[in-house]
């Protein structure tokens, strides 16, 4: 079973009135690039490195027309990606327009199975970190 590892520190709390805490956050190792998922891919699928890397840029050059084109995007065991952006209301429909909209992103949402096992992980590493 996965494990997550956390380090707790002191902070302001911003809900607490700044009130300094104790908060428990995960624990991120490394970034893995592209290349060393391509690599993993690679070895657990027993297919080329070159085929799996025009496989996922494939996909990436579809996922990204296909958001851009309003839909979202089913990726299965990993989630879903949709479009959504903020925007200020306005009391009138002729005063909308797109200087209306003040931030655009792509949100993802985790599929069941992985939410359901990053719920059933196992937590450790609570020692203390002062930083």
């Amino acid at each position: 079973m996965s494990a997550i590892t956390v380090k707790i520190r002191r902070q302001r709390v911003g809900v607490m009135n700044n009130k300094e805490m104790y908060v428990a956050h995960p624990v991120r190792y490394t970034q893995i690039g592209e290349h060393q998922l391509i690599d993993m891919a690679a070895k657990d699928s027993g297919l080329s490195e070159a085929q799996v890397a025009a496989a996922l840029y494939a996909l990436e050059v579809q996922i990204e027309e296909l958001l851009l084109e309003g839909h979202s995007v089913d990726f299965g065991v990993l989630g879903s990606f949709r479009v959504s952006m903020d925007c200020k209301a306005k009391e009138f429909r002729e005063d909308m327009n797109a200087r209306c909209i003040t931030r655009r992103r792509i949100l993802y949402r985790p599929s069941s199975r992985i939410k359901t096992k990053l719920n059933n992980a196992r937590v450790e590493g609570f020692e203390m970190n002062e930083e």
